[in-house]
């Protein structure tokens, strides 16, 4: 594991702090973990009050190591993100509060170990906790005080949908299924209860009596939505992607069966247990919503190629270095391919702005994807793609009945093994009493918590701790430890 501390900030920001003895600092911190079974990003305001010689850019390094020591010693995070308070990075609710108190000789004998060399160090762990003695948690207001303890956090989701808008007011209700040549760019809230389940879309439940949703309880779409310019959209997306040393933007693509409101929910479900450290967009194609409507779906998701082709464009343009990462799911995956085949058409190379590229129990035919996909996606620099596949996915084998063709979400020991992907079976993990095994990527926890690896630091199969190596018809591939 990791113990070292990640500072991030602007050096200007704090000249004014390193020079004066006394001055306070509002800053957004951002705390990660990526231990197997504690995964977890928080991120809070902080007011930092400094009183102490000029510390130049040791202030940065010891702010971090206190907040780590002090603010989160519960989650005990491997890293620590400091920047500059934006309200839309680290949200509006109260401030935390650290007070750090050092001395000139604290600040040498800091001086001295770091010019050891990386690595953990005890000293400025010891400075920090002394320095750091007056350290409180955000703030909430009593109960039944005008502005009411929130017991749920709100995730901005941003959208690009070709849905044809409907005119209600409703974010619920604000684009259906009848596809639009044009693509709407806007932002949607998404309410997560503070009791929220790790992997867990909750969702109001007659066997629980819950006969209304309710955003303390249910993960939910705030009223209303808001529709901006595509340049507005863009520049929103940049500035928040650019942040705490370039988290990028993970981009959401749903499947089939999904209305608007149930994509923006799963996107928003997704991002808050991957704690993803950037923005986060859905794409949403006019999928019907309506379980009957499997072929309709199939000719929606046919057409809209050339949107999220344009969609993709946007985003590997959003700034230098600023990486994407895309989860795909079930007929999604169509839509997906096709757009990111005509972006490559359009600018050889683009791809290298892919980080990963995950394909969650994939709705496409294996020999369609071997024999073209395989093709028109190869390139001189081709993201990571990572399979997720079960032979348990009730959908996708009846997809492979109707079309009488294997499905490339299909799992058990046939899984498709071909050269651009790391083919994870999820079989042994994935079977359900009353479900279709089909959401299992947002649903259970073992795949989100390899999921969450795949996404923070890209590591391959061999390095993740949940998977073992198997042969199969096919070759070589990898399944969840049973």
């Amino acid at each position: 594991m990791r113990f070292g501390i990640a500072i991030v900030g602007c050096i200007t920001s704090f000249a004014l702090l390193a020079a004066a003895h006394a001055e306070e600092a509002h800053l957004c911190i951002r705390g990660k973990s990526f231990e197997p079974g504690r995964e977890f990003l928080q991120t809070r305001q902080l007011m930092l009050k400094i009183e102490g010689p000029a510390a130049g850019d040791l202030l940065l390094t010891l702010a971090g190591r206190a907040v780590r020591e002090k603010l989160w010693p519960e989650l005990k995070p491997d890293e620590v993100q400091v920047a500059p308070f934006d309200e839309a990075l680290c949200g509006g609710e109260p401030a935390a509060e650290l007070t750090l108190t050092y001395s000139p000789d604290d600040l040498a004998a800091i001086q001295t170990e770091r010019s050891r060399g990386p690595g953990d160090q005890p000293r400025l762990s010891a400075v920090a906790r002394s320095a750091a003695g007056q350290a409180a948690p955000p703030k909430r207001p009593p109960p039944g005080a005008a502005a009411d303890a929130r017991r749920h956090d709100w995730l901005r989701v941003y959208f690009a949908t070709t849905r044809q808008p409907t005119g209600a007011t409703r974010a619920e209700e604000a684009f259906g299924g009848q596809p639009s040549n044009n693509v709407q760019f806007g932002a949607v809230d998404v309410s997560i209860p503070a009791d929220h389940r790790w992997a867990k879309l909750e969702s109001p439940s007659l066997l629980r009596l819950e006969w209304d949703s309710d955003p303390e309880r249910h993960v939910l779409l705030a009223p209303s939505v808001e529709t901006l310019p595509a340049a507005t959209w863009k520049a929103q997306l940049a500035r928040r992607a650019g942040a705490f040393d370039k988290g990028g933007v993970l981009l959401f693509v749903h499947g089939y069966n999904n209305s608007f409101a149930e994509a923006a929910q799963r996107a928003g479900q997704l991002a808050y247990d991957l704690a993803f450290p950037g923005p986060t967009v859905l794409f949403s194609w006019p999928s019907n919503g309506e379980f009957v409507a499997y072929t309709r779906d199939e000719e929606r998701a046919r057409t809209a190629w050339r949107q999220m082709a344009d969609v993709l464009d946007h985003l590997t343009r959003l700034g230098p270095g600023v990486p994407v990462y895309v989860v795909a799911h079930s007929m999604g995956n169509r839509v997906l391919t096709q757009g990111l085949a005509e972006l490559l058409r359009r600018r050889p190379g683009a791809d290298r702005a892919f980080r990963q590229v995950v394909l969650a129990s994939p709705d496409i035919g294996e020999e369609e994807f071997r024999q073209r996909w395989i093709y028109e996606l190869n390139s001189a620099n081709p993201p990571r793609f990572t399979l997720y596949a079960s032979r348990q996915d009730i959908p996708v084998a009846v997809s492979a009945w109707l079309h009488g063709e294997k499905r490339l979400g299909s799992g058990g020991p046939d899984i498709t093994v071909l050269p651009p992907l790391d083919s994870i079976d999820a079989s042994h993990i994935t079977s359900e009493w009353f479900g279709l095994g089909h959401s299992y990527f947002g649903d259970n926890e073992t795949v989100m918590s390899d999921l969450f690896l795949v996404i923070h630091q890209g590591l391959p199969p061999g390095q993740r701790p949940r998977l073992t190596r198997v042969k199969g018809s096919n070759g070589e591939y990898w399944e969840f430890k049973r």
